[in-house]
């Protein structure tokens, strides 16, 4: 099994444009220049085009659209926005960025008659920003959508007040439109004041509710969402906030004539490819995430049955107790009684490429348990997948956690280097009890990984340091079966 994670070329890919029209799913995404690091070369980005029939296998086709020359709009690059089909033809709206430029950032727009040749408005940069009312740094990635409660097209983009708290200025803006030429400013529909800029916006309608979903960049590097009886607001926080947890960055969505829905994240690219990198901008792409209402504004996000159903080939889910009381049953099951104690062990498989699934029950918890990714003999470093009792919480938590430069000199342990996204990496609340299975689904790639929890959670993380053992069992004073083991290619 084989996912698309980035452009043919190796190039580093990032900011998902998923759109879907006559039964095709179509992929935009930005594409960074090769052998750039740092801004701004990194960000002087292609728009690169991709497309399937089955979300699973895609067709690679010419850019879509390429950076500009001096003075055009776009001659630093050509940033995220968004695609529609309007009117028998193809619309792009896009960022244009210009370092130069009276304002940097400005909306941009193309058009096609078969998706896959482009032309640039002569009228462009369409929208910028009104320096009396928002700063002119940050003005980009505009979400174009018919409205059909309002009955003409919403536009919505990212931008940021000129006065408030410096840092708490990012806030969501509203233009409307009745012909895709026009636009006329509404105002901001979100800003909550907690985040310097919310990234690459959407709006979508559900059920009984709106959808908003952005990303921060300045806070935690993850792609949230809200939601609200009226795509005005007021916007509200479900409690199980986020498409993913950090790291799946910049996720938008499309919905097929079937009404799933599917957002498309990528997960950063860590500079000389190690675990203590300095995260980029660009990576790879996640396996898309299915999302559907779970109920009081809150989203299920779960791996898509296509995907699910692609890895066929069997491998062997042998077993090595490494401490503990430990039972194996055969090929399919384990239990872990560890009252008190610690009990874990590791698979065999050296195999990358994988997923593994199984379907965890708890019997008795004092502490913690779960799954280990990418660890050493003594579980000292690498991965763990923590479903901690005490804080109903579900965490990916990287080792070794840091340590106190005092604590660390006295015992005379290697201080590791500080995380940005802290020793737990990722983590969500999760209600869970004794006596009641959790589904988990595992991707293990050889630099990364993507964990869907009960078809509710996903966390996705970059992981490259190769290790011992890819994946384990453990449990901390609880008792833990570990049942319908298996591991497929």
């Amino acid at each position: 099994m084989k996912v698309f994670r980035r452009n043919q070329n190796n190039l580093p890919s990032g900011d998902a444009i998923p759109f879907f029209h006559d039964g095709v799913y179509h992929l935009f995404y930005l594409t960074s220049p090769p052998g750039t690091t740092r801004w701004p070369q990194r960000v002087r980005t292609t728009w690169q085009h991709a497309r399937s029939t089955d979300l699973v296998t895609w067709e690679e086709l010419p850019p879509a659209l390429v950076p500009g020359n001096e003075p055009d709009p776009d001659a630093n690059g050509c940033w995220t926005g968004s695609a529609i089909f309007a009117d028998g033809m193809y619309h792009i709206f896009y960022t244009g960025y210009h370092i130069s430029g009276d304002s940097p950032q400005t909306i941009c727009h193309a058009t096609s008659k078969d998706s896959v040749t482009w032309t640039k408005d002569s009228a462009n940069p369409y929208i910028v920003p009104d320096t009396n009312l928002y700063e002119n740094i940050d003005w980009r990635d505009p979400y174009v959508f018919f409205n059909t409660e309002d009955d003409c097209y919403w536009m919505i983009l990212s931008g940021r007040h000129n006065a408030g708290p410096d840092n708490r200025r990012g806030c969501v803006i509203l233009y409307k439109s009745t012909d895709l030429k026009t636009f006329e400013h509404y105002g901001p529909i979100y800003d909550a004041y907690h985040t310097n800029c919310p990234e690459c916006p959407e709006m979508w309608k559900m059920d009984d509710f709106w959808y908003l979903s952005y990303s921060r960049f300045s806070e935690r590097a993850q792609t949230f969402y809200r939601y609200s009886k009226s795509p005005y607001g007021p916007w509200r926080t479900p409690v199980y906030d986020g498409i993913d947890g950090r790291r799946f960055y910049a996720a938008k969505s499309l919905v097929n004539d079937e009404g799933r829905r599917f957002y498309f994240g990528w997960l950063h690219d860590r500079e000389g490819g190690t675990d203590d990198g300095w995260w980029q901008w660009g990576g790879v792409f996640g396996i898309p995430h299915e999302v559907a209402p779970m109920g009081g504004g809150n989203l299920d996000v779960f791996m898509p049955e296509e995907f699910h159903s692609a890895y066929t080939k069997h491998i062997p889910t042998g077993f090595t107790p490494k401490l503990g009381d430990i039972r194996l049953y055969g090929d399919k099951a384990i239990e872990l009684k560890s009252t008190g104690t610690l009990s874990y062990g590791y698979f065999d498989t050296k195999e990358t490429g994988i997923l593994f699934e199984c379907d965890v029950l708890p019997t008795d918890i004092g502490d913690y348990f779960g799954i280990t990714l990418k660890t050493d003999e003594d579980l000292d470093k690498g991965y763990l997948l923590v479903f901690d009792y005490a804080m109903q919480r579900l965490s990916v938590n990287k080792m070794p956690a840091p340590l106190d430069p005092f604590w660390a000199t006295l015992s005379g342990k290697e201080q590791p280097a500080p995380e940005a996204d802290g020793p737990r990496v990722c983590e969500k609340p999760f209600r869970f009890e004794p006596g009641e299975y959790i589904n988990v689904k595992i991707v293990l790639e050889h630099d990364s990984f993507e964990i869907f929890v009960d078809d509710m959670i996903a966390f996705s993380y970059r992981a490259y340091e190769e290790a011992p053992y890819n994946l384990g069992v453990f449990a901390q004073d609880s008792s833990v079966e570990f049942h319908n083991l298996s591991i497929k290619k």
